[in-house]
């Protein structure tokens, strides 16, 4: 039987389940933690791996079930095109 050993840290996030928040450079929280996120990390990737396979937006919007506006922002880069400077853990 396999067993995993998780290290104290960890544990203490599992039984509080609290999720890490991610904060991009300006200090504002980004990707799935932001409050008004409509689409997961997951959900962004796969949208921006079918843009490149050469899907339209309204096809996009249409499948991810959001505007045509908010595929064409996440494609051209303006939201969700940041990375992660600082984590912290959601309060309890």
């Amino acid at each position: 039987m396999n067993s995993v050993v998780l290290s104290a840290k960890l544990r203490s996030e599992a039984r509080y389940a609290r999720r890490r928040l991610l904060y991009g450079e300006n200090g504002y929280r980004i990707g799935e933690t932001h409050q008004r996120a409509i689409l997961n990390d997951h959900d962004v990737e796969l949208l921006l791996a079918l843009r490149e396979e050469g899907y339209s937006l309204s096809w996009l919007a249409a499948k991810f079930e959001t505007s045509k506006a908010n595929a064409w922002s996440i494609c051209a880069g303006r939201t969700r095109g940041q990375a992660a400077v600082k984590t912290k853990l959601e309060p309890a």
